[in-house]
């Protein structure tokens, strides 16, 4: 599992923990995200880390994040194929809500990734991209954020999905300060 467990990596899905993203984790990250790149060469324009698990230092769930860009016109069925071959779980396509999603498990029901597939260089491509370099460059950016992932955490306990929609008003805050 590239190191992803052994670096504190993963969360069972009935939980929510958030902890500070060490380089570990982004280095863990890394490897998994250069083996996608080699397992989906051909169909994929680009994959990269995102989230809050790319960000050192910041609060995150215990899972790597990724975002892979498919080409113009590629079918899902390929990548798919590939990606349960090598152990990815396809969970459906949530749409303008994380594009076609896939879960890695260390063991059943404890994920320690998530990759996102979506069109490169489309909407979801460009807003995954900048909300990780914003979050990256800004020490405001970062502290707004996670005040919002803190309460929320205490909100919510192991609520994923209400953790997950309570942050998408501060997301769109971020990306689109002006609207």
């Amino acid at each position: 599992m590239d190191g992803l467990t052994e670096v504190g990596l993963g969360l069972n899905y009935d939980k929510l923990r958030i902890a500070r993203t060490s380089q570990q984790w982004i280095d863990a990250g890394a490897r998994l995200r250069d083996r996608i790149a080699d397992e989906l060469t051909g169909l994929v324009a680009d994959v990269q880390q995102i989230g809050s698990s790319s960000v050192l230092g910041l609060l995150a769930k215990p899972i790597v994040d990724l975002a892979a860009g498919l080409v113009a016109e590629q079918e899902l069925a390929p990548v798919r194929t590939r990606l349960e071959h090598s152990g990815w779980i396809y969970r459906g396509d949530g749409g303008a809500n994380g594009g076609h999603v896939f879960v890695l498990e260390a063991r059943p029901w404890h994920r320690i990734a998530h990759l996102h597939i979506v069109d490169h260089d489309g909407e979801q491509w460009q807003e995954y991209l900048q909300l990780r370099d914003l979050l990256r460059r800004s020490a405001d950016a970062r502290a707004r954020y996670e005040a919002v992932k803190q309460q929320l955490w205490l909100e919510v306990g192991d609520d994923r999905k209400a953790y997950t929609d309570g942050k998408s008003d501060i997301v769109r805050q971020l990306l689109h300060p002006d609207c």
